[in-house]
């Protein structure tokens, strides 16, 4: 007992000292991350004024180049190929965008030359891209909603080519995740200015190493049970419901292991794990609330203990942009998660639905695509310098009258000279000094 109570003193003493050496670490480490971020600071206040500069240019360029009341783009130099991949079939896009034709016109306006392909099937959609990258071509644009741009995105992974995306889907979920405008005159404006970011993508991979299957908004065991009726409402495919939720109710909890990157292990017995790379999925459910598209994590969500109507009833909650707590509801951010199971459970990618699986593994590809976004909430670094934002669900506001385009009507037939002065790189500056 003696000899214990001597020794504490230099248990202590040792302590103390590890103590001192990790508080001057950690200062150490506080005064260089200070000066990283002061750095960080300055170079994303250039940035920001670049990016002012690009938006306000890009209003001056399109109204010299479209006066008031010509119908039709004037000047058609210096146009940015692109290819345009339309998803006309759905009923939307006739409401949305008119026809074809008049979107092209638009983009025209905006400086934009479209290469038009209608879509009839996702192997098609896949083959035009490729070409588009082959060829070189700085932008593709995905015209419809959340399925074809997942279909466009896909096989930009990797490349310098860059998505555009014009919203006219039922949802546009990553539309407004990425802050692009509904309002198809303002996503045509957002596309003219080309300020991009680069966002991540999620990966589904097996343990027998089978072919990985990739996608953009969700992922998850026993997600194809849990959120068939958003995704069936919406399509109108009605008579899927009763089966769907027959099996919701009929399915048990299953004794789960997840395993994370940072080495962290917990067992639990769900009905449902969700692996979110952005905060929307079906019917505007906001399933991942601070989910980000390039923030290089997965928001990994865990629905511990909930029943089948408890489950129904929280994720019923989360639709239409709404945020729901729920203290069983637990959440963890990873680059990479093993999910297994002692039962096989029902998994989907985004739209598609996968063979039952008893093990998964979700790992983040970090910035795999450049897009062209805006002020995106589910974006860490969203685009300040556009001011049309979508809401998390509904309809988006008409625009106001734009008092900037407005003034840079030209006037007295200046419009020729004007635009001429506009392509010198003197021009840049003088924009960049009205502000």
């Amino acid at each position: 007992m003696a000899s214990e109570m001597a020794s504490e003193p230099k248990q202590i003493k040792q302590g103390a000292k590890a103590l001192q050496r990790m508080q001057t670490e950690q200062a150490r480490r506080v005064r260089k991350m200070a000066v990283w971020r002061a750095k960080l600071d300055k170079a994303t206040r250039k940035l920001q004024s670049l990016e002012t500069d690009m938006a306000v240019l890009e209003q001056r360029v399109t109204a010299l180049r479209n006066p008031a009341g010509q119908a039709i783009p004037q000047y058609l130099k210096g146009l940015r190929p692109a290819r345009v991949i339309i998803n006309a079939n759905g009923g939307s896009f006739a409401q949305i965008a008119g026809s074809p034709e008049k979107l092209v016109a638009q983009l025209r306006a905006h400086g934009i030359q479209a290469d038009v392909h209608i879509k009839t099937s996702s192997h098609a959609v896949h083959q035009w891209v490729r070409e588009a990258v082959d060829q070189k071509l700085s932008l593709v644009i995905a015209v419809g909603g959340d399925g074809t741009i997942e279909d466009v995105a896909r096989p930009l992974m990797g490349t310098d080519t860059t998505l555009g995306i014009v919203p006219t889907g039922t949802m546009n979920n990553l539309a407004r995740a990425l802050g692009v405008p509904l309002d198809v005159e303002q996503a045509c404006a957002l596309l003219g200015a080309g300020i991009t970011r680069q966002i991540d993508v999620g990966r589904v991979k097996t343990p027998d190493g089978g072919k990985p299957i990739y996608f953009m908004e969700t992922a998850g065991l026993g997600l194809a049970i849990a959120m068939p009726a958003g995704q069936n409402v919406k399509k109108g495919r009605w008579g899927r419901l009763p089966s769907a939720f027959r099996e919701m109710f009929g399915m048990t909890a299953a004794p789960t292991q997840i395993e994370l990157s940072d080495g962290a292990t917990f067992e639990t017995r769900v009905k449902l794990v969700t692996v979110s790379n952005a905060p929307l999925y079906g019917l505007n459910n906001l399933i991942a609330p601070d989910a980000k598209l390039d923030d290089g994590l997965l928001d990994l969500a865990v629905y511990d203990g909930l029943g089948s109507a408890e489950l129904a009833q929280y994720l019923l909650a989360t639709a239409n942009g709404q945020r729901v707590t729920n203290p069983n509801v637990r959440f963890y951010r990873a680059r990479r998660a093993h999910v297994s199971t002692r039962q096989a459970m029902p998994a989907t990618s985004d739209k598609a639905e996968l063979p039952a699986q008893e093990e998964l593994i979700f790992e983040v590809v970090p910035r795999a695509i450049n897009v062209i976004a805006g002020k995106g909430f589910g974006l860490a670094w969203p685009v300040d310098a556009v001011h049309s934002v979508p809401p998390l669900s509904g309809q988006q506001e008409a625009p106001k009258n734009d008092e900037k385009s407005a003034q840079a009507q030209p006037t007295n037939g200046a419009a020729h000279g004007a635009l001429e002065a506009l392509s010198l790189p003197a021009a840049v500056p003088a924009v960049a000094s009205t502000r």
